[in-house]
């Protein structure tokens, strides 16, 4: 088991939720320009089109330089989670559009709580100064935290169905 093993193993976790976003918005431009629209962004047609660029750019990066990659990971998921955030203040309870058309939930904090998990495992690839083969053990123990981490997660939406269907 080794920092940078570990820290590649989680640069590559994060590219991949990084470009599963961005092929999803573009996939369906239409759709992603509406569902930005409804979350109150300026100019939903220019971010539909830049929005996917940039988190198909942070992936690239992550792969190929995993420090800067997991920088500018950090930097975009800040973002993000600020933008969403005052978007909960507002009020605002349209779907996400984090993963394009894949999801239709109103807004919520499992956003948040997902957006952190992965600004973690964006710290962690910090540890990669370049792209490394991992060991199995890497594997297993960033593959472990994301799989907890999904449980969480999962958890946290069938609580909130829960409560949606309770009202």
């Amino acid at each position: 088991m080794t920092a940078s093993g570990i820290g590649y193993a989680a640069a590559v976790v994060v590219a991949a939720v990084f470009a599963v976003a961005g092929a999803a918005k573009l996939r369906d431009l239409r759709t992603t320009v509406d569902d930005f629209d409804r979350l109150g962004l300026p100019s939903p047609e220019v971010f539909a089109r830049i929005v996917p660029l940039a988190e198909l750019s942070v992936a690239a990066l992550l792969l190929i330089v995993p420090a800067g990659g997991a920088i500018a990971a950090l930097a975009t998921l800040a973002f993000f989670t600020t933008f969403l955030v005052g978007r909960l203040r507002a009020g605002v309870r349209a779907p996400c559009a984090c993963f394009g058309t894949a999801s239709k939930v109103p807004l919520s904090g499992v956003e948040i709580v997902r957006n952190v998990g992965l600004m973690a495992l964006a710290a962690v690839a910090l540890a990669a100064d370049r792209p490394v083969r991992p060991t199995a053990l890497d594997l297993l123990v960033v593959l472990g935290a994301t799989g907890a981490g999904m449980g969480v997660l999962h958890l946290l939406r069938g609580r909130r169905s829960t409560d949606a269907a309770s009202r």
